[in-house]
């Protein structure tokens, strides 16, 4: 069990240094990229010029799901507080 082997596995490891300037250029492009969380594949699809598809989240629908969850959440308690009452 665990996690499925692909059928070409990455097992080439390359490692460089920044300047401070550098860093923060190369942070900004991850920002801009939307890539924060993921530098390698950042860094693959910058050296083989594979196209960046760059979302932009609305902060306004962002916090309007979250008071939906937060909604769907309170009716879920409820529902949870009267199982017992049903049960007598």
């Amino acid at each position: 069990m665990g996690r499925p082997t692909t059928t070409d596995p990455r097992v080439h490891r390359y490692n460089f240094k920044l300047t401070t300037e550098e860093n923060i250029r190369f942070k900004q492009m991850l920002c801009k990229a939307g890539l924060e969380h993921n530098r390698s594949r950042f860094i693959v699809k910058r050296i083989f010029n594979e196209e960046f598809v760059v979302v932009k989240r609305d902060p306004s629908k962002v916090q309007f799901i979250a008071r939906l969850n937060d909604f769907y959440f309170q009716f879920q308690k409820l529902g949870n507080n009267c199982a017992p009452v049903k049960a007598i």
